[in-house]
Parts: C-alpha cells; structure tokens; sequence
C-alpha cells in the first residue's frame, strides 16, 4: 500500500477550504494594517473578508475605513481580489 505525502494532504486540504496564499497574506496584514484590536478574520471567500467583533465601535470605525483598508490589503495582494468586508458583532 503506497503512502501519501503529509505535504499532499495539506494541499488537498487548504485548496478543498479555499485556504491559498491570498487568505494567509490577508490575515498577515488584518493584523498589521488594522490598528483595531478585538476584530477577527472569520471567513475569507470570493473577494469577501467576513470578520468578527464584540465592539460596534470597531464596526462603525471598519465601515468608515473601509475603503482605505480594502486598498491597503490588496496592494499587498497586487491584485484587486478583495472587494468588501463584512463585519458583525458577536
């Protein structure tokens, strides 16, 4: 019986999840780029950050900014995948 590389596994894994370089590189900066503590990245797909707070306040500032982050996230990309972000409250 042959065996299958871990690294295969990880692959196949990471792909069936959407989780590729891009999603990585977006948490990477979230956490540089933000400056607003207590937002969490709970979801990335087609374009779309789906992120997480206890805060309305964090919300309120993500809504307002929304536009400078999304242009900060993709230069880091060089592309222009990410389009909108939705937060919500806990």
């Amino acid at each position: 019986m042959p065996f299958t590389e871990v690294s295969e596994i990880m692959e196949a894994v990471k792909k069936e999840l959407g989780l590729d370089e891009d999603f990585f590189a977006v948490i990477k900066v979230w956490e540089k780029e933000l400056g607003i503590s207590g937002v969490e990245i709970s979801g990335y797909k087609n374009g779309v950050i789906y992120a997480e707070t206890d805060s309305s306040a964090a919300v309120n500032e993500i809504m307002i900014r929304k536009k400078e982050i999304l242009k900060k996230l993709n230069q880091y990309l060089s592309s222009k995948k990410l389009k909108n972000i939705n937060v919500k409250i806990k």
